[in-house]
């Protein structure tokens, strides 16, 4: 799967090469990440501050009209919180993925070199890593927890909720959804977009868990 996942990366943006009105440029921002849960097994689920960088290129087939494709390294996750016999954990779950993007975007010129753009597209997503932060408060204390004690206390593995193809892991593959809206002047744009998550990450049975992320970024383009 990793490997058609990169043939695809290469595939887009090999391919526009050829194309007339291409422009390339860079992309950073925030992420504010969650997860939908079918069960979140008593834990309340919340949001989390992660960050995005990326290359991204402007294919303009009209003036109005771009496909507008991105390479990025995106984190996702959670925060999720639970009490058990008057202890409270916090767990800060971060995924780290390369994603890719392919809005296409329609942009309306206001005049003096600016645009508002809006925009929609599928994007692809493999997981390449796993954080896990916990910490646990009781009895007036606070402290941090070992990921892998957190886990046994669980009744799971040492390497639960990595990226895998185990039941008890990560499904690293990911795809979905993107709308949003932007606004450009000159070669410096801004953007707002969701993110909406289709694939199941979740392998054990009856489980359906997705990404869900709002991501806010400004990039330039050369």
């Amino acid at each position: 799967m990793k490997k058609i996942f990169l043939t695809l990366v290469l595939c887009s943006f090999a391919g526009a090469m050829f194309a007339q009105g291409i422009k390339f440029g860079v992309t950073a921002g925030l992420n504010v990440s969650s997860i939908n849960m079918k069960d979140d097994g008593g834990m309340d689920i919340g949001f989390k501050p992660g960050f995005q960088a990326g290359v991204v290129m402007d294919w303009g087939i009209t003036p109005n009209f771009s496909i507008i494709p991105e390479l990025n390294f995106s984190q996702k996750g959670a925060k999720q919180s639970m009490t058990e016999n008057g202890t409270d954990f916090n767990w800060n779950m971060t995924l780290n993925y390369l994603t890719l993007p392919i809005n296409a975007a329609y942009k309306f010129d206001l005049g003096m070199d600016q645009k508002l753009m809006v925009f929609a597209g599928p994007y692809l997503g493999y997981g390449i890593s796993t954080s896990h932060k916990i910490k646990v408060k009781g009895n007036g204390m606070e402290v941090s927890m070992d990921p892998t004690d957190f886990f046994d206390e669980l009744g799971l593995p040492a390497d639960a909720l990595k990226f895998g193809s185990k039941d008890y892991q990560v499904n690293p593959f990911d795809f979905g959804l993107n709308v949003g809206v932007g606004y450009q002047y000159t070669n410096i744009f801004f953007k707002v977009q969701y993110n909406l998550g289709l694939a199941n990450m979740n392998r054990m049975e009856g489980q359906n868990d997705k990404n869900s992320n709002v991501a806010v970024t400004v990039g330039y383009m050369f």
